[in-house]
């Protein structure tokens, strides 16, 4: 590390944050910073990602690291930052280590608490705590030493409330991910073009958050094939007639991220049948956007969105029937077969290592019917909570290949014009931004610079 700390927030924030956590904790937390994974040896590592939880209370991303929070009773808040000694041998290789004193202004930490790591066990022995880490062995073989507890949900729910809605600070940090993703988003659909690859448009994304020192904030979907709903390989060649499906965002050094799709026609000019399609799927993130208000199920917008893609199938005859009496049974979910978004922020699902407590409030649990049990969010919003929206519409194979799911719409689907869209290899369209709910009024749609009409999309390509 150099000698600085790309942290979100002035220090005090950070105080004020550990501190409302202590005064509701029952028992101490530990929170880890994670080690870097191996990619194929212990000396050749994927570059270090700090735990999101151990951030957002101010721990520096110093790999190894941990923060040791403790109740306070009413008292003054007790913090500790245990870290690895700095190793003379290894500066020689990395570069000297971010010093004491510069870690400890940066997260609102005395100094003195700043403490070598091998005396953590130590500092926990008298108590029973509990921790939160991510996922890394090296770091659950330490919480299985030091005989660390696991959570209980209401103990989760605390560090949940507090990072469900984002402060002005977090999102200054979102919006500036949310620029640098509008940026690559451009370039990427610039690349886009007859007899190019996937890979053209994944090397012209990738080189504009290099360029904004940002890395993705997850796998890039960057591909021909948009009804494959999390494909990360870039090996397919574009050709005429091909929509171009990007699904992709920046992270910034502190964490803060933005999931942003779009989709181009690949020779610069939509079909009537991809047209008509993509209006629906643009009206289902226009209207499902601006249900987003404080108080608001996001279950409902799940379903107002689902409701708009019923109607547009309706009219490309690939559904016959009343879309109500359609949306009813599920007929939408063998063309939308996931939730129409989900919470974002310093992971692009945030919290999602947290399981249902995050996207779920107690009382509600997920559906059962196919394509709305992998809903991820059914919380009422509430002002600061920054969400993504994303319905679409796709013709995947593997769905229409099995009875169990197409069966009980056989009676609504036109299946010639399905097949006929299968034969073609359609794929599929999803629109996606990344919104923060107001208190008041409609949703910032924190990436809402990025074009999104069909003869924007049309003007951009190639």
């Amino acid at each position: 590390m150099t000698a600085t700390c790309p942290m979100t927030a002035p220090a005090e924030v950070y105080r004020r944050r550990r501190a409302d956590l202590a005064a509701r904790l029952e028992r101490p937390v530990v929170l880890f910073a994670g080690y870097a994974p191996a990619r194929n040896y212990e000396t050749n590592p994927f570059p270090f990602r700090a735990g999101s939880t151990y951030l957002y209370f101010g721990g520096p991303p110093v790999e190894g690291a941990c923060l040791v929070i403790e109740p306070s009773h009413g008292g003054d808040t007790r913090s500790a930052l245990f870290r690895i000694p700095v190793d003379p041998d290894e500066e020689v290789w990395s570069g000297p280590a971010t010093p004491d004193d510069v870690l400890a202004a940066a997260a609102g930490l005395d100094v003195t608490h700043i403490v070598p790591l091998e005396k953590l066990g130590r500092r926990m022995c008298d108590l029973v705590g509990i921790a939160i880490a991510p996922p890394c062995r090296r770091t659950h073989d330490l919480i299985r030493d030091l005989k660390l507890h696991q959570p209980t949900p209401d103990e989760l729910l605390l560090v949940i409330e507090m990072r469900l809605c984002k402060d002005e600070h977090e999102l200054k940090a979102m919006r500036r991910a949310a620029a640098v993703t509008v940026e690559a988003h451009r370039a990427a659909i610039a690349a886009a073009a007859p007899g190019r690859r996937e890979a053209d448009a994944a090397a012209a994304y990738a080189a504009v958050l290099e360029a904004n020192e940002c890395v993705h904030a997850f796998g890039p979907i960057i591909t021909v094939n948009g009804h494959i709903l999390h494909l990360h390989g870039h090996g397919n060649p574009m050709t005429d007639g091909n929509l171009l499906l990007i699904d992709a965002g920046a992270e910034l050094p502190n964490g803060y991220c933005c999931d942003v799709t779009r989709v181009c026609p690949v020779n610069g000019r939509f079909t009537p049948i991809q047209r008509h399609l993509y209006d629906t799927v643009q009206r289902a993130l226009e209207e499902a956007t601006a249900a987003c208000v404080p108080g608001k199920r996001y279950r409902e917008v799940h379903d107002l969105a689902t409701r708009v893609v019923c109607d547009g199938l309706v009219t490309a005859e690939l559904l016959k029937g009343d879309p109500d009496e359609l949306h009813a049974r599920g007929a939408h979910t063998v063309f939308m077969p996931h939730g129409v978004g989900h919470l974002i922020g310093m992971e692009a699902h945030d919290m999602e290592d947290f399981g249902d407590l995050a996207g779920y409030p107690k009382g509600r649990t997920r559906s059962t019917q196919f394509g709305t049990k992998y809903l991820r969010l059914d919380r009422d919003l509430a002002a600061g909570m920054t969400v993504t929206i994303e319905p679409g519409i796709y013709l995947v194979p593997q769905i229409w290949q099995r009875d169990d799911l197409v069966g009980p719409y056989r009676d609504c689907v036109n299946r010639g014009n399905v097949d006929a869209l299968l034969a073609d290899r359609f794929g599929g369209i999803r629109l996606e931004n990344t919104i923060c709910v107001r208190s008041e009024g409609a949703p910032e749609i924190l990436s809402e610079a990025l074009e999104l009409d069909a003869e924007s999309i049309e003007r951009l390509t190639g």
